[in-house]
């Protein structure tokens, strides 16, 4: 324990919950919140369920709010907490009685004692109408510090216990937080417990981590990367491995970590910057002045980022779309009208966007010298996209001025190649080779429906 103070401060953000510590407290009992509820209500953040310890029983909690305006009320048969929900709050208060009157005679004993149990500072803050804030691991200073910190030796909190240190990298994503340097060295030592965690319990701390972290993702895979190399240890060949390109100032794993630098909060964006080159190493070649290639690389790190993301449980949609980025995050773009709205037909409008974006990313983290000039280029293809988004250019079969039924009667019976043909006159239309008028598309139908029948006599 670092220290105990009992301290009352003037609260800025309103206490929805208080009529229940109230009603508690004016029945002779103890109650104070704690936990993850304190900590996001002094960062003014509203908690999904509030945690209240109490020194009376199960049963009297139930009875004492029966019939106060609670919508439901509910008794967990297995530890005994008890659930209040109304229209404005979600509570769960647990009795710190141990089933006897010992608990309210030392309630602050026992209180002490439950939050040296809690992982770390933070999340080991007590508050009561009573006596005020309850910071014996004084939580409240690493809040205002921005700093995760075990509560006691984090060497004994981490031992053995790998799903701590992904839940500590994900508490510092999530608040925006470093981890303490003490914290920090416990979990890099003992990182070889994570692999006797489940893939898909380590998939689902990682889309937490990439999803929910603010602008300083990058920093923080810095910091944890001994972290991440274990639990994606297909990203270690990235690591050292020089490029030998006039594009490229950094290893292909530096260079992709200035590239996270540049993403966005967009979850799939991140995911596609990370593995967008985790195929270089397997590509590797060089012409006879020594320059690195890396010669089909997108479609290589786009295979090995599937794989990964299907061993860590990933759902099938949000690997495709990640998988995608990969392959085609270096593809030759041309500066038109025409290409683009391909890339669109493609891709569709929210994709093309990522695709640009991880292409942005890609590019920061390259030579600096070159950034310039790339990055307008990627200004370029931008706004033909806006023009080509504004001029309404991207046709589906929909949006033809033709339907199924119209060229069934010009002779096109009803099946596959009635659909082909649909696509196909979008698809014209699409490039600007055919006007979306009526008349237009039934000739060149008609045309297409002779050289088929040709083709086939």
């Amino acid at each position: 324990m670092r220290g105990w103070l009992e301290v009352r401060l003037e609260i800025e953000h309103p206490l929805p919950v208080e009529p229940v510590l109230k009603r508690l407290e004016d029945f002779g009992h103890r109650a104070c919140l704690a936990g993850d509820c304190v900590r996001d209500w002094l960062l003014g953040r509203i908690p999904e369920v509030w945690e209240i310890l109490s020194s009376a029983l199960p049963g009297e909690i139930a009875g004492l709010f029966a019939g106060a305006g609670m919508e439901k009320i509910s008794i967990n048969a297995q530890d005994g907490a008890v659930g209040l929900r109304n229209r404005h709050y979600s509570c769960e208060i647990i009795s710190l009685s141990g089933g006897s009157r010992e608990g309210e005679r030392d309630f602050m004993g026992c209180l002490e004692e439950e939050l040296s149990r809690r992982d770390f500072t933070v999340n080991a803050i007590a508050y009561s109408l009573k006596d005020g804030f309850v910071d014996p691991f004084l939580g409240r200073a690493d809040l205002e510090n921005g700093i995760i910190c075990c509560v006691g030796d984090p060497n004994r909190y981490f031992a053995g216990n790998g799903p701590a240190i992904l839940r500590a990298v994900r508490t510092a994503a999530l608040l925006g937080f470093r981890p303490d340097a003490r914290l920090l060295q416990a979990a890099i030592e003992h990182r070889e417990t994570l692999a006797a965690v489940p893939a898909d319990y380590v998939g689902g701390e990682l889309r937490q981590i990439f999803s929910g972290c603010g602008d300083g993702l990058a920093g923080l895979v810095r910091q944890t990367q001994e972290i991440l190399l274990t639990i994606l240890p297909e990203l270690i060949p990235m690591v050292g491995f020089q490029q030998n390109n006039r594009y490229h100032v950094h290893d292909v794993w530096q260079h992709t970590l200035a590239a996270l630098e540049a993403a966005g909060r967009d979850e799939i964006v991140r995911f596609a910057v990370l593995f967008h080159d985790i195929g270089k190493p397997y590509c590797y070649t060089e012409d006879g002045d020594g320059t690195g290639h890396f010669y089909g690389h997108g479609a290589v790190s786009a295979n090995i980022a599937d794989q990964v993301l299907g061993r860590l449980g990933f759902d099938g949609e949000i690997r495709a779309k990640i998988a995608e980025l990969v392959k085609y995050h270096d593809v030759d773009f041309k500066e038109s009208h025409r290409s683009m709205r391909r890339w669109l037909s493609r891709l569709g409008p929210e994709q093309m966007r990522r695709l640009l974006e991880v292409r942005r990313c890609d590019i920061w983290g390259q030579n600096p010298q070159l950034i310039r000039e790339r990055t307008e280029e990627i200004s370029r293809f931008t706004s033909i996209l806006e023009e080509v988004e504004a001029e309404e250019a991207h046709f589906r079969v929909r949006d033809l001025a033709v339907s199924g039924a119209d060229l069934i009667k010009i002779g096109y019976t009803p099946g596959r190649g009635l659909g082909e043909a649909l696509r196909g006159l979008a698809a014209m239309v699409e490039d600007g080779r055919l006007h979306n008028e009526r008349v237009s598309l039934l000739e060149e139908a008609s045309r297409q429906l002779v050289v088929d029948t040709n083709i086939c006599s």
